[in-house]
Order: C-alpha cells, then structure tokens, then sequence
C-alpha cells in the first residue's frame, strides 16, 4: 500500500507540472500573439504623433488601427460607444464638456503637446494697431470660449470675473477697455471668418490651413503654462490597462518629441 501510494503521489505531481508547463506555454503564445488598439484621431499632427506610435509599436507586436474621424466630437462618441480604444483629438476641458453633456466617462491619460492658441489679423501686423471695436472671431464650444477669454486676458487685453466654475464664459467678461466684439463660429469653421471679421483665434493646425504659424504671424499666443495640452484619452475601464499604458508610452517617445520640435512656426510645444 505504502509503494503503491507514493507511485500515486509520484503519478499526481507529474500531472500538475505538466499541467503547469501547459499554463506556462498558453501564457506566452498569449503574450506573443499580436494585440490591437484602435485610435481616433482627426487630423494632423496628432495622426502624424499616433503614426511614430505605430510604427515603435509594431516591434512589440502590438497594431496601432488608426480611425480618422471628420470633427471633434466623432471621436469622443466612438470612444463612449467602444467603438474605438482610444482618441488623441482634444485637451482635458473639451473632453470633461462632452462628459458632462453626454454623461460620459472618458479620462485624461496623458497630454502630448500644447497647440499653440493665437490671435490672427488680415489686416493688422500687432495689438497696437488692431483698432478698438474690433470683431473678433472665436469658437463657439464652451471649452474654446473660455480658452480664447483666458488668451486675452493672460495679455492684459480683457479681465475677468472670478468663476466657480472653472470656466469662463462671455459673461464672465469684468473689463473690456476695447470694447471687442464676440463673432462665434464651430472651431473648423473660423478660418473662413479670417477675411470678414478683424482677427480669429485659433489653433495651429487651423492657422496652417491659412498658411500661418503662431511663431511668425499671431500677434499673441498662449502661455506654456495652461491647461489646454492635446491629451490622449481612454476610458475609466481601460486607461490603466498595459495596452494603453503602452501607447501613452509610445506618444511620449523622443522620436515624438522630436517630431513636435521640428514643425514650423512653434506649432506643437511637448508636454511631457
């Protein structure tokens, strides 16, 4: 009985590290096989920035499906309706407003750049010339009305209330010595105002379509220290996974940092 039961045991442990060499195997075939991230983006340069993701990525056997999208707020819904794993289309204010109006959960993962936010003028080569009573042209989302109040008013142009908020609107203007005028437009659309109103704030991107860059041709620009960084964004169930702690990584590279230091104009100042 004593041989035949220490043949049992012998018989049993042999099992269980097969069993356990079979574990092993199955966890790395898992760990070798290719995963997926789909991203949305809408335009350049965060394609360009989730593009040098890709391609670090694929090294490490991990796709990067890149979802181009045709406004700002497709790629929020596609991520609220888990069509996609990630968006890198929009600073942290945007995405706590479409929270707020859509009853989301999307979240802050890690910001990219600064898109350098300016004032632009057909007419006028500085401050000191655009003329008082100007009209000014600003997007027309509660985020970017905010962004372009905090712009003038971090040059001394307007002043403003204190808010409870956290975020300025039109009314919230206490001081406005030039008397501006608000013109408000979707943020795609303000480049076709350049030509009919006095100046238009906008992005660097926007501002490119007009062969314009903030360096050279805004007559003001943001401040580095502001809470507008183009952000990638996921999920409150997905962004802390290794998949998306993996691509953060891969947005933070120096091969990205390198890319958003060499475009024109300081366009994209790095975040990280």
């Amino acid at each position: 009985m004593v041989v035949l039961l220490s043949v049992l045991v012998a018989c049993s442990g042999s099992n269980e590290s097969e069993n356990t060499d079979e574990s092993s195997d199955n966890n790395n075939n898992d760990e070798s096989k290719e995963q997926t991230v789909r991203v949305a983006v809408v335009e350049s340069p965060m394609l360009d920035v989730v593009e040098i993701a890709k391609e670090n990525l694929a090294a490490e056997n991990i796709e990067v499906e890149i979802v181009e999208m045709g406004d700002y707020i497709q790629p929020n819904e596609a991520l609220a309706n888990a069509e996609v794993d990630a968006n890198f289309s929009q600073h942290v204010p945007f995405m706590n407003q479409f929270n707020k109006n859509s009853d989301a959960n999307l979240v802050e993962v890690q910001p990219i750049y600064y898109a350098n936010f300016g004032l632009y003028a057909q007419e006028y080569a500085s401050m000191e010339e655009l003329p008082d009573d100007a009209t000014i042209g600003i997007a027309n989302d509660p985020s970017n009305i905010d962004r372009s109040l905090r712009l003038l008013a971090s040059h001394h142009l307007i002043e403003l209330n204190e808010t409870d908020s956290g975020q300025y609107g039109l009314k919230d203007i206490k001081e406005d010595s030039h008397n501006y005028t608000f013109e408000q437009a979707g943020i795609t659309a303000l480049t076709r105002l350049y030509e009919d109103v006095d100046g238009v704030i906008v992005n660097p991107t926007h501002a490119g379509n007009l062969d314009l860059t903030p360096a050279d041709d805004a007559l003001i620009t943001e401040k580095e220290d502001n809470k507008f960084a183009i952000t990638l964004v996921a999920t409150e169930d997905n962004a802390d996974s290794k998949l998306i702690q993996q691509l953060a990584e891969a947005m933070t590279s120096d091969d990205v940092r390198e890319f958003l230091n060499s475009r024109e104009g300081e366009a994209s100042i790095p975040a990280f």
